[in-house]
């Protein structure tokens, strides 16, 4: 029975067994040709750093919101809770009983980062609930070559499209609506806010076919946060560091696709992200929140209206 305890709460919850569609241990059984792989993080709290094991490249043809314009080569590749990746996979150059694993490397996420001394680094989400620590290493699935194929595929050096907003063309350029990320003393806020259900500040609102551009803040360091934008794609502008975690960066920044659509959002301890976003479709009440699942509990949500 999930019942968190108050650190769980806090620093998330990462349980002791990783389940791909539903099964722990998969192992796949496909043929020596290539493959589109869909990947969705559905884990409550864990980031995963993706990797094959013969260290072939990741290749990312997709994000949150569809298609690259052009595939991208990856070392591996970060995904947070309700993050997507679209893969491509060519398994031409093996044989019948050859296995292809995916992995998640290990990597000093720095999910506990101050916390009132109670500890950092590597292994503290994981700590009183028994189970993986987030940036711990472990394997994920086992694609087993077993059968041959004689098919021929060619990736596309062009995959699509998009159709970016201009940064020239919102409303707030050179003052971006500012979000800060708050942790500390057993509660977690949005600019000091928690979520009520209706409540919207007036600078949640937004006017209906306006550009704008936003940045998630998340200085004070503790751990890093998926920042979900409900309603809209947004694009990734700007990603601005604090050289005192660079160890934390430098063990995540290569896996970051920001080439393409996203609604999830990585914002890393002691960065500021900037994303651009077009409210194009409808008026309403939608929500921005912070993704792992415990962080929404305790109320690390609101609403933003768009008006007409």
């Amino acid at each position: 029975v999930y019942a968190a305890n108050h650190m769980q709460m806090m620093m998330g919850h990462t349980g002791d067994r990783i389940l791909v569609n539903g099964l722990a241990n998969h192992v796949e059984e496909i043929a020596n040709s290539a493959y589109r792989i869909r990947i969705f993080n559905g884990s409550n709290a864990r980031f995963y750093k993706l990797a094959w094991n013969d260290g072939r490249p990741m290749k990312a043809i997709g994000t949150d919101g569809g298609l690259l314009e052009q595939p991208v080569d990856k070392p591996y590749v970060m995904l947070a809770p309700a993050e997507r990746i679209e893969l491509y996979l060519d398994l031409s150059d093996t044989q019948v009983g050859d296995n292809i694993i995916l992995q998640s490397l290990a990597f000093e996420g720095g999910m506990m980062m101050g916390m009132g001394g109670m500890g950092r680094g590597r292994g503290m989400m994981g700590m009183n609930q028994g189970g993986l620590a987030n940036g711990a290493p472990f394997d994920i699935l086992r694609l087993q070559v077993a059968r041959q194929s004689q098919r021929q595929h060619q990736l596309p050096s062009r995959l699509s499209t998009i159709n970016w907003p201009d940064v020239s063309d919102a409303v707030n350029q050179n003052s971006p609506r500012q979000i800060r990320l708050q942790m500390g003393r057993g509660r977690v806020a949005l600019n000091n806010r928690t979520f009520e259900m209706m409540d919207v500040a007036n600078d949640e609102k937004v006017k209906l076919n306006s550009t704008e551009v936003w940045e998630f803040n998340n200085d004070n360091a503790h751990m890093a946060h998926p920042m979900h934008v409900h309603n809209i794609q947004f694009k990734v502008i700007e990603r601005q560091r604090n050289n005192r975690l660079r160890n934390i960066h430098d063990s995540m920044s290569e896996g970051l696709v920001d080439e393409g659509w996203k609604d999830v959002v990585i914002v890393m301890p002691g960065e500021r992200v900037k994303v651009l976003l077009r409210f194009s479709l409808y008026t309403g009440l939608y929500l921005y929140h912070c993704h792992i699942l415990e962080h929404e509990d305790l109320g690390m949500m609101r609403n933003y209206l768009i008006e007409g």
